[in-house]
């Protein structure tokens, strides 16, 4: 599981340094839906994820900097200043989660979106100070192909609640607060 989010995380601050900011529908905004499987007793809910527009290479260098040199608290006092580009909520509601970094990079089948964010915290949580308050992060990952009607389709998966601890060479290390982060199934281009 660790590997995953460590690969994930790296891919986030490593690979999109390389590459060029990539226009959304020729500055539209794209509106995607999913099923979401949450990993309590199999519930599940739709969800939307709206993308307004893609954070571009030097901001992303910009926050991997921040992260290395500030450590995840810096990191998480720097989101929660940018202004939200997108963001996921359950159909029906209000936003769920207000994306601050959203990365396209392309993959042999498709391309890859990852977000991240400053996670919002209830009342309750930051009151009784609960250990869920030492995963302030919330990470997006979409992998989308094109079907047959040339809309995108895949899966992805979201950590609600996540630590960032460091960055080396290597790996970018993640903690999900969970065992298991919510499946996005069926993800399809509205």
């Amino acid at each position: 599981m660790r590997t995953k989010l460590t690969t994930l995380l790296l891919m986030l601050f490593c690979v999109v340094l390389a590459m060029p900011a990539s226009p959304i529908n020729n500055g539209k905004e794209e509106t995607l839906s999913a099923l979401a499987q949450l990993p309590v007793a199999g519930t599940t809910m739709n969800v939307r994820i709206y993308l307004k527009s893609y954070s571009t290479p030097q901001e992303a260098q910009q926050l991997h900097s921040v992260l290395m040199d500030g450590g995840p608290s810096a990191l998480l006092k720097t989101l929660k200043k940018m202004k939200p580009i997108g963001r996921i909520e359950r159909e029906g509601t209000v936003s769920f989660y207000d994306f601050k970094l959203i990365i396209s990079t392309p993959t042999p089948t498709g391309r890859r979106i990852t977000a991240v964010t400053d996670r919002p915290m209830g009342f309750r949580e930051e009151a009784f100070d609960t250990r869920s308050t030492e995963y302030p992060f919330g990470i997006l990952q979409l992998d989308l192909k094109d079907d047959k009607k040339g809309k995108e389709e895949g899966e992805g998966t979201l950590i609600y609640a996540a630590q960032i601890k460091g960055l080396n060479l290597d790996a970018l290390n993640v903690e999900n607060y969970s065992v298991d982060p919510v499946k996005l199934l069926g993800v399809r281009q509205l």
